[in-house]
């Protein structure tokens, strides 16, 4: 028979290993302090990033990530069906716009909008429904006015960094390594289309698209669509429910690596002045970011608050 001192050290050695096990695993969840100021933002790889049409979506959502082998797609589309049925009964009561401050003798003869909307992963459920409920209205008001519209949005190609964090990994870890996850772009509907696609905007309540959301490259995409333009006034108007976001980046780089990344891009935007920077906060006190803002909590509140930004 065993000693009971053994007994007790053999406990208190178990003991140990859980929590050195426990403390391993929460020191690895643990951010990195950031870096210094003027830190330059750099791209680990952009070798997975994607910009899809909303056509393209259905197949490179089951190749774009690990996702789909790691269990994080939905087994079937009964959500997404109902995502579609909530958006298209708040799109149903929503009415153009009958303040005569707005009326349709505002015209945007010459103008081209770019409705950017931020599809990460808080924007799921009920808010992405009155959120692309109250875009498609807004894009429909803004192309009656003979505005030029396109409807676009941003988000990852995957959960937790996706194909980039696993090739990131392989390669041993290296510190500091810069945006660490795959950009995904999607253009739900071009600027030149004859009429609004709503099979395209039914791909854009899907809720395998929400993930995480990378602000400032997302700014750079939109504003390099609009550039491609020729009409005189060109408009980015973003739909965002926070600040950019991505765990996989943030841990390996800093807190506030993104953000400032975000903050650069935008001052950049309202420096060189071709473009006019406008948001929507759903939910959200977005004018902490944008100096042209409104707020709201519904899509009433979005399209009015559209309609006032673009017509002010």
């Amino acid at each position: 028979m065993a000693p009971p001192e053994l007994g007790i050290a053999l406990v208190a050695a178990g003991v140990l290993a859980v929590a050195v096990g426990y403390y391993r695993r929460w020191r690895a969840k643990q951010p990195v302090p950031d870096g210094p100021e003027g830190e330059a933002y750099r791209v680990y790889t952009s070798a997975f990033d994607r910009t899809a049409t909303a056509a393209e979506l259905p197949d490179l959502l089951r190749h774009a990530s690990p996702d789909a082998r790691r269990g994080f797609l939905l087994p079937d589309d009964n959500e997404w069906q109902a995502q579609v049925a909530r958006a298209t009964s708040i799109y149903g009561g929503l009415h153009p716009a009958q303040d005569p401050a707005l009326d349709a003798t505002d015209r945007l003869d010459d103008t081209a909008i770019l409705l950017l909307v931020d599809q990460s992963g808080s924007m799921r459920g009920e808010r992405m429904a009155w959120v692309a409920a109250g875009t498609r209205r807004l894009a429909e008001e803004l192309a009656r006015r003979e505005g030029r519209v396109a409807l676009a949005g941003y988000t990852t190609a995957g959960w937790h960094g996706g194909f980039v964090r696993e090739q990131w990994l392989r390669e041993g870890k290296p510190a500091r390594p810069g945006r660490l996850c795959a950009l995904l772009h999607i253009l739900y509907q071009p600027f030149d289309a004859v009429s609004f696609d709503v099979d395209g905007w039914h791909q854009m309540l899907n809720p395998d698209i929400p993930r995480e959301n990378v602000d400032g490259e997302a700014l750079e995409w939109g504003a390099d669509l609009l550039r491609e333009r020729a009409e005189a006034r060109r408009i980015l108007f973003v739909v965002s429910d926070g600040a950019p976001v991505d765990d996989s980046t943030l841990l390996n780089n800093g807190p506030t690596y993104m953000q400032r990344h975000f903050l650069k891009v935008r001052d950049g935007l309202l420096d060189a002045g071709d473009i006019e920077l406008l948001a929507f906060g759903a939910d959200y006190h977005v004018s902490e970011y944008y100096p042209l803002a409104r707020d709201g909590h519904d899509a009433k509140d979005l399209v009015e608050g559209g309609l006032a930004l673009v017509l002010r």
